[in-house]
């Protein structure tokens, strides 16, 4: 009796490691803990609600593919994101996936110029000349001089 409960238990045991070893989690679905971190949308057109989803509106914009987004507040069906622009609204969960380093650091760091940035002192430079607003002389009849002999 006490082996078949030994093998018994020990099947059980090996059942419920099995069980929590073979189960998988969505890495890409929005969680708690990926709060504040950059998810992009992977479906083609994600609808996008400033207000929720049942708004009587409809949905404000559609994202395009791979629009990238902060998330603020994951839900089941909807998840509160923050835009790049600053404006904030949901989305639905499942149309958004966890950003490539590659694609925030390429939106969230622009790249760096190769031209030299410097600003030219204008006390450098040569002053401009002088416009020259003098009428010409007009002649006065009479006192032109007479060619020398």
């Amino acid at each position: 009796m006490k082996v078949s409960s030994c093998v018994l238990g020990g099947i059980l045991t090996l059942l419920a490691v099995c069980a929590t070893s073979c189960s998988t989690s969505d890495l890409g679905a929005p969680t708690a803990s990926n709060s504040g971190k950059y998810y992009a949308v992977s479906v083609k057109r994600a609808e996008f609600y400033l207000y929720g989803p049942q708004q009587a509106s409809g949905p404000d914009q559609k994202l395009p593919q791979d629009t990238l987004v902060m998330l603020i507040r994951p839900s089941f069906g909807y998840s509160k994101v923050k835009l790049m622009n600053g404006q904030q609204g949901y989305v639905a969960s499942q149309d958004i996936r966890a950003a490539p380093p590659e694609v925030v650091s390429a939106v969230t760091n622009p790249p760096v110029s190769r031209t030299p940035k410097f600003h030219l002192d204008p006390r450098l430079l040569s002053p401009e000349p002088l416009p020259n607003d003098a009428p010409e002389p007009t002649p006065i009849p009479g006192a032109e001089q007479s060619p020398s002999p």
